[in-house]
């Protein structure tokens, strides 16, 4: 689990670091992702918490009484039946997952000795016309460790669950199991190609490997059919740490490519400052030079941010703009050609207004510029070069963060 804490650790730096760079909004998404994490950390323990999910009539309940062998959950077939999420746990459960359930305030828990280490969680139908139950849903899934969607003969592509759910949520796609229920109702050939379909589906949406389990949970009159096989996987195959752990580093891995896609920085972090700004700086210098004159240096510089600003777009691309706008830019220009001593070479069509006001601003021609020129130089470095870099640098962190964030999340999930 400390693998975990350095890729949560990261992810809390690159939280900091994105003040001023991305929207509050973001930002705030993220921090409640950390601070999801960092709980869910606390209530870890050897039992491995699965939520079940589907649609109404999948059969969700039946599949959690066929797992306990005994009735747990009630039943219905043309409308949602559970109400509220209810838990299967184990005997004498551990405090953590005591804990997490009170946090989740899921009072209706039911002790079991079939599997030691599993606790199940049934959920409200997702496409329940309840909103209440969809807000039940949508709050738990980020706490559980694994999802078992549950899919029925009817309603295996509603686009509900690929859309909304499931396309949503690939990076814990280690995390889900798929189970085609009722296959009573199915011939052999029609099962065939309908599992065949449902995989194709899940793969259109984005699942690399899907796992699907075909069973039938409350086949009329009948036993279940293939539940034994399901209830050894769970036993067997699902690793409680593993699995939780994989959950986590999923979530700290989405939260850092969101906070990297809103702040742009797959673009570039730097934006090829270092490499514009030289060519910038002379053209500035020269401009005041050759007599291209004082607005037109001011232009140059302004043009530069707001390429910048553009290359980065958001927050910080604005943020560049209100550091760096045209009143400031002409106030530092000023005080760069003042502390450096430089006389702009007027412009050669310049009416005796124009004379007048551009011996006011940098006083009489003829001054010596040979040292005042690289002085001048030096002062552009200070007043815009300098600036422009630490703000960009700022970015650059950040950037460089998330794929930290990125790098200790993967080398996590391969150990």
């Amino acid at each position: 689990m400390s693998d975990v804490v350095s890729a949560l650790d990261m992810l809390d730096l690159a939280i900091g670091r994105a003040e001023g760079i991305n929207a509050d909004a973001d930002i705030k998404v993220a921090a409640k992702v950390a601070a999801t994490v960092r709980e869910r950390r606390g209530f870890l323990g050897e039992t491995l918490v699965v939520a079940l999910a589907g649609g109404t009539g999948s059969g969700k309940s039946s599949l959690l009484n066929a797992i306990a062998g005994r009735r747990v959950a009630e039943t219905g077939v043309l409308r949602p039946t559970t109400e509220r999420a209810l838990a299967w746990v184990p005997d004498d459960p551990e405090p953590g997952l005591v804990a997490l359930l009170d946090l989740l305030e899921i009072d209706a828990r039911f002790e079991q000795p079939v599997l030691p280490k599993l606790a199940i969680i049934d959920l409200p139908d997702h496409d329940s016309i309840v909103l209440q139950h969809q807000q039940i849903v949508e709050r738990m899934l980020p706490h559980v460790d694994a999802v078992i969607w549950v899919f029925d003969p009817q309603k295996y592509r509603d686009p509900l669950i690929h859309e909304q759910y499931i396309s949503q949520l690939l990076e814990y796609q280690e995390q889900f199991v798929f189970v085609l229920n009722q296959i009573d109702l199915l011939g052999k050939h029609d099962l065939s190609e309908l599992r065949a379909d449902l995989t194709k589906s899940l793969m259109e949406d984005g699942i690399a490997s899907p796992r699907v389990f075909d069973l039938a949970a409350a086949p009329p009159g009948a036993k279940p059919l293939n539940i034994e096989p399901f209830r050894a996987f769970l036993r067997d195959t699902l690793g409680a740490k593993s699995v939780a752990a994989g959950k986590m580093l999923g979530d700290i891995r989405r939260a850092g490519k969101q906070l990297r896609h809103a702040a742009g920085v797959d673009r570039g972090a730097g934006v090829g400052f270092e490499d514009r700004w030289p060519s910038v700086r002379a053209s500035v210098v020269q401009a005041m030079t050759d007599g291209l004159g004082f607005d037109d240096a001011v232009c140059r510089v302004g043009d530069f941010v707001t390429a910048l600003s553009v290359g980065t777009g958001g927050e910080f691309g604005s943020k560049l703009r209100d550091a760096f706008s045209y009143p400031t830019i002409e106030e530092e220009m000023r005080a760069a050609i003042s502390e450096s001593g430089l006389r702009p070479t007027a412009p050669p069509d310049r009416s005796r207004v124009g004379a007048l006001l551009h011996t006011f601003w940098f006083g009489d021609e003829g001054g010596d510029n040979a040292e005042a020129v690289p002085a001048f130089a030096r002062q552009l470095e200070n007043r815009f070069g300098q600036g422009l870099f630490e703000l960009l640098w700022t970015r650059s962190e950040l950037a460089a963060t998330l794929t930290q964030v990125e790098i200790e999340a993967r080398l996590a999930e391969s150990r």
